[in-house]
C-alpha cells in the first residue's frame, strides 16, 4: 500500500485529476477546466449562486456532470477557481507594469488604472465574473483565499501610489485609501456602461483614467 506522502504527491500531481484518474493530455485537461469554469460563471451570472446547482452547470457546459467531478469536487469549488483566476489575472497584469513605477509612477498609474477599466469590457471569463457576487454560503477559508489575492493586489497598486507620493508627483494622502478609491471608480464603470451608447470603450477607458489620475496628481 501506497504511503500517506506517496498519495499526497499522487493526487497533487498534474497529471493527475482531482479523484485521482490519470490526465493523458495535460493541456487538454487545462482548457477543459477553462470551459467548465466558462459555463459555471455564465450558469451563476443568469440563475445566481444558490440557485445553480451541477445539474445546470453541467448543463451549460455540455458535459455530463459526472465528467465535471473529475476536475471540480463542488460548485463551490468552481466559484472560488472563478474568483481567484479573476484576481489572479489582474495581478499577472499589474506585475508587468509595476516594474516601471520607480522610473515613472505617473505613467505606471495610468497604465494599471487603464487595464482594470479596460477589463470591463473583456469577453469571456471576465464578462461574467464581474456580474458574480459572493455568497453567503461561501465557506470561510474560501473566502479567506478570495481576500488574500484581492489584498495582495491592492498593496502592489498602493506600492504604486506610494511611489508617486514619495517622489512628490501625488498629492499627499494614504496611500491605502487612494487606492481604494481610484479602483471602486474603476472597477464601476461596468456598472454605467451600456453597449452600443455612444461613448465607445476605448474613449471611456482614456476619459475615466486621465480623470482619476488627475485627481492623485500634484498641480504645479
Amino acid at each position: 500500500m501506497a504511503s500517506d506522502r506517496s498519495k499526497l504527491e499522487l493526487v497533487s500531481s498534474p497529471a493527475v485529476g482531482v479523484r485521482g484518474y490519470r490526465i493523458r493530455d495535460v493541456a487538454k485537461a487545462r482548457e477543459r477546466r477553462r470551459e467548465i469554469l466558462m459555463g459555471a460563471a455564465r450558469a451563476f451570472a443568469h440563475g445566481g449562486y444558490d440557485a445553480t446547482n451541477m445539474d445546470q452547470i453541467a448543463r451549460e457546459c455540455g458535459l455530463a456532470k459526472g465528467h465535471i467531478y473529475h476536475y471540480f469536487r463542488s460548485k463551490e469549488e468552481i466559484f472560488t477557481e472563478i474568483r481567484i483566476d479573476a484576481v489572479n489575472r489582474l495581478i499577472e497584469r499589474l506585475t508587468a507594469i509595476t516594474t516601471a513605477a520607480a522610473k515613472d509612477p505617473e505613467l505606471a498609474l495610468r497604465k494599471a488604472i487603464a487595464s482594470v477599466i479596460a477589463r470591463n469590457f473583456d469577453e469571456g471569463l471576465e464578462s461574467y465574473e464581474r456580474e458574480l457576487a459572493d455568497p453567503v454560503s461561501l465557506s470561510a477559508e474560501n473566502r479567506k483565499r478570495i481576500r488574500a489575492l484581492g489584498r495582495r493586489y491592492e498593496q502592489m497598486f498602493a506600492s504604486i501610489v506610494r511611489r508617486g507620493i514619495d517622489q512628490g508627483i501625488f498629492i499627499a494622502g494614504d496611500p491605502k485609501l487612494m487606492t481604494f478609491v481610484i479602483l471602486r471608480a474603476a472597477f464601476t464603470v461596468a456598472n454605467w456602461y451600456r453597449a452600443g451608447g455612444k461613448w465607445r470603450p476605448r474613449w471611456i477607458v482614456e476619459q475615466v483614467t486621465d480623470q482619476l489620475v488627475r485627481s492623485v496628481r500634484r498641480s504645479g
